[in-house]
């Protein structure tokens, strides 16, 4: 069976799946794993933070325009393409995603390889995923070219010992992004085939329990950057109360385009 392609609004410069569910993204990536050629695939959940930062960042830019499945991770990125005309049907994250296609993963022991913030998520991973490799993370800066090859040399070489089929990048997004890049010039050649590369950011912390996420609530209104932001002020005041009102600019020249 093939996957049948999702539906899709192009907001913001990017084609966000607009009509689906995670259940229905988790069975479509199964279904696209299975062809027998497999070029570059990336799958990215832009947030506000996130469409922000991309106008800065010409790396992280231009892997969320060539990522193979765009999902919209923040409820005022849903709200802002209904007020544009160009409505996206829910929100659907990064966290909701790993969380349905995990157990399967490791129920069916599907050769996987996780890039792990620490060595607490990597063995909370490790439990029950029998084909499983978890490559730790160690702390670097986005402009350590070295250290951002040796953990490119160790993915690719991860993929290509396990025969993975699914890589999931559980580190910062710019951090990720920058590795994405990478892969994607390693697994863009003529011929070459690769897994499908997931950033999915803290989403297997998440998982794991390690980090507390928002109640149901708070994440209907649009409101879990408040509970991250009441948990680490420290970090997250800046992005959210400063940096991140920039949304508002955007929402106001996309409505302006689709006038």
């Amino acid at each position: 069976m093939n996957a049948s392609p999702l539906a899709t609004q192009h907001v913001f410069g990017l084609d966000f799946v607009s009509d689906a569910t995670v259940d229905t993204v988790a069975l479509h990536l199964e279904l696209d794993m299975a062809r027998r050629e497999r070029p570059w695939r990336c799958v990215v959940t832009p947030n506000v933070d996130h469409l922000v930062r991309y106008r800065r960042n010409p790396v992280e830019w231009e892997v969320a325009r060539h990522a193979f499945v765009v999902l919209p991770d923040g409820m005022p990125i849903v709200w802002a393409s209904r007020l544009v005309g160009r409505p996206l049907r829910s929100r659907l994250t990064g966290t909701d995603l790993f969380t349905t296609m995990w157990p399967t993963l490791a129920e069916r022991s599907i050769p996987t390889v996780v890039v792990s913030p620490d060595d607490a998520v990597a063995a909370g991973l490790a439990r029950g995923h029998h084909e499983l490799t978890c490559i730790v993370a160690p702390m670097f800066q986005v402009d350590d070219s070295v250290v951002v090859a040796q953990l490119v040399d160790a993915i690719v070489e991860a993929v290509d010992r396990r025969s993975a089929r699914f890589v999931f990048i559980g580190i910062s997004a710019t951090k990720a992004c920058i590795l994405a890049s990478q892969l994607r010039t390693r697994w863009s050649e003529p011929g070459a085939t690769g897994p499908i590369v997931l950033l999915l950011g803290a989403a297997p912390e998440f998982f794991l329990g390690h980090a507390p996420r928002a109640p149901r609530w708070m994440q209907r209104a649009g409101l879990e950057w408040l509970h991250r932001l009441a948990h680490e002020p420290v970090r997250l005041a800046r992005r959210y109360l400063v940096d991140d009102v920039r949304f508002l600019g955007l929402v106001w020249r996309e409505w302006r385009r689709s006038r």
